[in-house]
């Protein structure tokens, strides 16, 4: 079966220009859940190095085609999104229809049973992502969920920065 043409996206509806700017004024940064005193206790314990590797995640939703509140993540520090990574952005959301429909080819191929119409757009992470060789690698995944709860299936399609599409996970909801 050729997956190529089972994928009939108009790619242009999908085109998001200006999106750095845009996301430079929607993002927010995620916090955890927890009261002023934990996380002085947990913030003391944390040290300076581990402050550094552990990204946080700034967060916003946009429209993206026919699917709305698209969760948008970029790794960043508790100042500021990685400027870096709001270029790759912009680059990406330029093109994001021909990501996506790489995307959902790679999992037709590897899930050929599974309809391509069933898949649920819902997050896309830009960052820091590993490969399945442990490496750690600067890109971006497209995050899909099939199926209905307590069925469904979330399917994270792991891209290298240059959009080259690397591998994919899949597990329960």
């Amino acid at each position: 079966m050729n997956v190529w043409s089972v994928i009939n996206m108009d790619l242009s509806k999908y085109t998001i220009n200006n999106m750095k700017e845009r996301l430079e004024e929607k993002l927010i940064l995620s916090k955890e859940l927890v009261n002023e005193g934990e996380y002085k206790k947990r913030s003391n314990i944390i040290s300076i190095v581990e402050k550094e590797w552990i990204l946080k995640e700034w967060f916003c939703s946009v429209d993206i085609g026919e699917w709305e509140d698209v969760e948008i993540i970029i790794h960043g520090s508790n100042e500021a999104p990685v400027e870096e990574l709001l270029s790759l952005a912009d680059r990406l959301f330029k093109q994001i229809g021909i990501h996506l429909e790489k995307a959902l080819v790679y999992l037709k191929k590897f899930i050929p049973s599974q309809e391509i119409d069933n898949y649920d757009l819902s997050t896309i992470t830009i960052g820091r992502i590993v490969n399945f060789d442990d490496s750690i690698l600067l890109g971006f995944s497209i995050h899909f969920v099939y199926g209905d709860y307590p069925y469904a299936f979330q399917y994270k399609v792991k891209f290298k920065e240059d959009g080259w599409p690397i591998g994919f996970e899949a597990g329960p909801l």
